[in-house]
């Protein structure tokens, strides 16, 4: 089975991790309009996990939580049993308790209510001078 990684990215921080993972289908979800504002955004590319074992869901932090465009695609999948799930998030935040982990802990109830298993949770702080070595770790980690 392959491994995907179903990604949102607005300002392209997300996807230019996203590119880095090369092991990965890279698909990515796309709203009619990138407007964070919008509280029920359409969303025009909706991938599709059946085939895929593996699924990494990556997102950014908007106002301290799960980007609404993800939020609603999340919510919109049908069963994922049997799928196992790595999950990152990156933000500006200085703190990872300002957005980063309340937004992993959003994405893995909505997984976990599809009946997904999560195993990694990683939070990249886009500000920090260690997000480079957080962000090989991680790749290093989701490739196992």
């Amino acid at each position: 089975m392959e491994k995907a990684i179903i990604y949102y990215s607005k300002t392209g921080n997300t996807e230019n991790i996203v590119k880095r993972m090369s092991s990965f289908k890279a698909l990515k979800v796309v709203p009619e309009n990138d407007n964070p504002n919008i509280q029920n955004p359409v969303i025009v590319d909706s991938p599709e996990v059946k085939g895929y074992q593996e699924i990494i869901f990556a997102s950014p932090v908007h106002g301290f939580q799960l980007a609404i465009v993800m939020r609603k695609y999340l919510e919109s999948l049908d069963d994922l049993n049997g799928k196992t799930s790595d999950i990152f998030v990156t933000h500006h935040f200085p703190f990872v308790w300002m957005g980063g982990n309340s937004t992993l802990k959003q994405m893995k109830t909505i997984i976990e209510s599809k009946n997904g298993q999560v195993r990694h949770m990683t939070s990249i702080n886009w500000t920090s001078k260690k997000r480079e070595k957080c962000i090989t770790d991680m790749i290093a980690q989701y490739q196992d």
